[in-house]
């Protein structure tokens, strides 16, 4: 199995050292250096703004201030660490307030994760505020009907992953919309089974769930009954012709649904996650980072977000290419 050699992990390295904001570095140093948790929370929680949400996570604008988009950017990293950090730290205290706080009952779910000051800022096109509290929906069967996991249900799985700092009813009102509707219109088996989720949805949702929500759930026979659900239809929405990857935004099997080899897609897709990652891994430029393929735009300012993207994507790469144990390196840290 083809691994990253030494020289081209060591190019990537330098290009995330010479490039990288501090939370770059940070989760570069977590991954080949020093495994330091306490660290690495140390730099994330200067990212945490008072009223616990976060900013300046996101490589697709330049708005710093606190919202969902970034506080799910924040969640991503704690949920990956080794190490779970305690329920009783700081910055998972504040972090939890500040998504509860954003729930909507009367939609059982999150809305809108972007605020109204991003547009004042550099902004990628589809990174744009574009409205405000969604309308109360009439009653939990069109919550879970229309349930949307798309860059919410990631605060579902954070929930579900500390538990024990949500209300117990909060808890189960929180799991109970995405829970339901992967029952009752993902599972091919069900009366209620929409075929049309695969035929013509996207793979925002298929993501989220399988990344997000059904690893974080502590209850061990809902995870198995949804895992089993998911793992029906695991290619649905996998870009299997890799090439297009190289000029246009696809979801390879190795990119967002499968990122280690822990995930409970893995099984059901090795091969194809295996033969992708090679892909992926080809794609290396040779200043050692990994390019988009395709253009942001052409001003100033997305010419700048595009550089922190090309920053974040080597090392998102680097960490996923150790995982899945296809890195030739000497561990050598940050200097």
């Amino acid at each position: 199995m083809q691994k990253l050699s030494k020289k081209n992990f060591i190019k990537a390295r330098d290009f995330i050292i010479s490039n990288g904001s501090d939370i770059n570095t940070a989760w570069f140093r977590y991954h080949f250096g020093d495994g330091d948790t306490s660290a690495f929370m140390d730099v994330l929680a200067r990212y945490q703004n008072e009223n616990g949400g976060f900013g300046g996570l996101s490589d697709e604008f330049e708005y710093r201030g606190p919202c969902l988009k970034c506080t799910e950017r924040a969640a991503g990293y704690i949920i990956s660490l080794s190490e779970k950090p305690p329920a009783e730290h700081p910055v998972i205290q504040k972090m939890m307030e500040y998504i509860l706080d954003k729930y909507i009952p009367e939609i059982g779910n999150w809305g809108e994760p972007r605020v109204p000051e991003m547009n004042e800022f550099v902004h990628c096109r589809w990174e744009r505020f574009q409205g405000g509290t969604p309308a109360p929906m009439a009653d939990d069967e069109e919550r879970i009907r229309e349930y949307n996991a798309n860059e919410q249900v990631c605060f579902a799985g954070f929930a579900a992953y500390y538990s024990e700092i949500v209300p117990e009813d909060l808890y189960r009102e929180i799991i109970k919309y995405p829970v339901e509707h992967i029952l009752r219109y993902w599972d091919e088996n069900s009366q209620e089974y929409r075929k049309s989720i695969f035929d013509e949805g996207s793979p925002y949702d298929f993501d989220y769930f399988c990344g997000w929500f059904v690893p974080c759930l502590n209850d061990k026979d809902l995870k198995g009954r949804l895992t089993e659900i998911l793992r029906q239809n695991p290619t649905a929405f996998m870009e299997l012709d890799f090439a297009k990857s190289d000029y246009d935004y696809v979801h390879l099997p190795c990119d967002y649904a499968v990122t280690s080899p822990d995930s409970f897609l893995y099984p059901a897709v090795k091969d194809l996650v295996d033969e992708s990652l090679t892909y992926r891994m080809n794609q290396q430029g040779e200043d050692g980072h990994w390019p988009l393929g395709w253009s942001y735009g052409d001003s100033e300012g997305l010419r700048r977000l595009q550089a922190q993207s090309d920053v974040n994507r080597t090392v998102d790469m680097l960490v996923k290419l150790k995982r899945f144990g296809r890195i030739e390196y000497i561990k050598e840290g940050i200097k």
